[in-house]
């Protein structure tokens, strides 16, 4: 094994399956400051959580470090690429710091303003709907006894209901999925120029359809979600602008839709590889919503975040200055041996896997966790009912994403119960 020095944090194979370099963190340097990058790697559970509930220290104000860690003089083939981007993004709105990339008090107004459609009280009445969504994409392929997985179910089934969530109709569910892909592809490692300039378009295009989704709910208010959003005020606060819901749209979307997409598909490859787990949950379905925040921990779809150190300050006995960037890896943390034993194992009757940090922690705790919960929990409910004996052939693979922990595909066979 190399030495941590000699490894590259950001190889397209590091970030592809992370969990090999994250167990040499967290036992040889759980704050590992990084030769390579500068940044601070923070690995282990209790230091993670430490650092994501301390929001006045650690800043969530780290949209500059988007685009390049890099601070050489770009060469001027790269400055020309670069004025192609931004030629592309003037087309579309500004990008606004809103929840993810925003500090308290800001922060608090936004997440407010959209917190009540996500509640768990709001959520438990999609379950109807849920059941019925999971049945119907299932009827598509049961007779077969195979289906790719991922274009079957894991996609649709999350797609379809942030669809319904916000209000739009079912036939631009293609473009949900590749708006939602062209967001988390600003986040891909071995991005090509080309590459950037589609991605680039289709967030565009995104800002432009839901703009005027926007506009017609200013002038008429509807009985859905993205209404909610446009149209909801706190405290006394004014409504958000245009900017400001594309911004917390974009993060429903790809929240929305990355996080169940890639739990479901890699719970999926964890009942297949561990038939004794699927056969507990088989004879007791209660275990089932464990079962899901097990698949939520081992999974962690919001793989690692930034943030950026305000003051001179001590993490795990490493002093770390002002103006440092800390990267925090939840995938790490949810796999630390020292909380979790035997960490890597997917163990349905886990009695803390509620306690992962699969949706973060503090101010920026994913507020559309219960509606992730719902799906999953009716999801499997469903396919358990209907489903049994999963197999592959192939292994699960991963994009080799900055933030993300997404699964490139699966196709499974299976019997009908």
């Amino acid at each position: 094994m190399k030495a941590l020095s000699e490894q590259d944090p950001f190889a397209p194979e590091v970030l592809a399956c992370p969990h090999q370099y994250n167990q040499q963190l967290r036992e040889q340097a759980p704050v590992y400051h990084c030769p390579r990058t500068g940044i601070y790697f923070v690995s282990n559970y209790d230091l993670v959580m430490d650092i994501a509930k301390n929001d006045g220290v650690f800043s969530s104000k780290f949209s500059n470090l988007m685009t390049s860690f890099n601070d050489r003089e770009p060469t001027a083939e790269e400055k020309r690429q670069h004025d192609e981007l931004n030629a592309i993004r003037r087309k579309g709105f500004p990008r606004i710091d809103t929840m993810l990339t925003q500090d308290l008090p800001e922060q608090r107004r936004y997440r407010s303003l959209c917190q009540k459609p996500f509640s768990v009280k709001s959520v438990a009445k999609l379950r109807p709907y849920l059941t019925e969504l999971s049945n119907e994409l299932i009827d598509e392929f049961i007779d077969d006894g195979e289906c790719d997985w991922m274009k079957s179910f894991c996609v649709p089934i999350a797609v379809k209901m942030i669809a319904k969530i916000l209000g739009v109709p079912f036939k631009d569910m293609d473009l949900f999925k590749e708006w939602s892909d062209a967001n988390v592809n600003a986040f891909a490692a071995g991005q090509t120029h080309a590459q950037l300039m589609h991605s680039s378009q289709l967030v565009v295009d995104f800002q432009h359809y839901f703009a005027k989704k926007i506009e017609d709910r200013q002038r008429q208010p509807t009985d859905d979600v993205l209404s909610e959003i446009v149209n909801s005020t706190a405290d006394g606060e004014r409504p958000m602008n245009v900017p400001e819901c594309l911004s917390v749209i974009a993060q429903l979307l790809v929240a929305g839709n990355e996080t169940t997409t890639a739990t479901f598909a890699e719970g999926m490859s964890l009942l297949i590889n561990n038939p004794d787990q699927l056969e507990k949950v088989q004879k007791n379905r209660e275990l089932i919503p464990n079962m899901v925040e097990e698949m939520l921990r081992l999974a962690t779809p919001s793989a690692q975040m930034w943030r950026i150190v305000t003051q001179d300050t001590n993490v795990g006995g490493i002093d770390i200055p002002k103006g440092s960037t800390v990267m925090i890896k939840w995938i790490s943390a949810n796999r630390d041996e020292q909380f979790y034993p035997d960490g890597d194992r997917f163990d349905v009757e886990r009695h803390n896997s509620k306690r992962h940090l699969a949706f973060g922690q503090g101010i920026h705790h994913c507020p559309g966790a219960p509606l992730a919960r719902l799906e999953l929990e009716v999801g499997w409910e469903v396919i358990l009912d209907r489903m049994t004996n999963f197999s592959t052939e192939t292994e699960l693979e991963f994009h080799p994403s900055l933030l993300l922990h997404a699964p490139v595909g699966i196709h499974i066979k299976f019997d009908k119960t």
